[in-house]
């Protein structure tokens, strides 16, 4: 499953967002987005957690700061969900 991650600095990167994400979710990749934003980058991330558990996490997170930029995560809408 796939989780957008916005709110991020310059100097985050894939093993920043993976460390920071393990306490809440098996993340199993991160690309980093940049495209002319190298200040405020975006992060594609990808989890191995049931739709419930991701969800969850994404509520609880959303708009706690992160050094100072508040957290937006959006569950990716392009995916079918695995309920099970």
């Amino acid at each position: 499953m796939q989780l957008i991650l916005r709110g991020l600095h310059g100097d985050d990167s894939e093993e920043s967002v993976t460390r920071e994400l393990a306490p809440y979710l098996h993340v199993t990749h991160v690309e980093m987005v940049r495209q002319g934003m190298d200040d405020n980058p975006w992060a594609l991330v990808e989890v191995a957690d049931p739709y419930e558990r991701v969800w969850n996490v994404c509520n609880q997170l959303r708009g706690v700061f992160h050094r100072g930029k508040p957290l937006h995560l959006h569950i990716a809408l392009h995916q079918e969900p695995d309920v099970s």
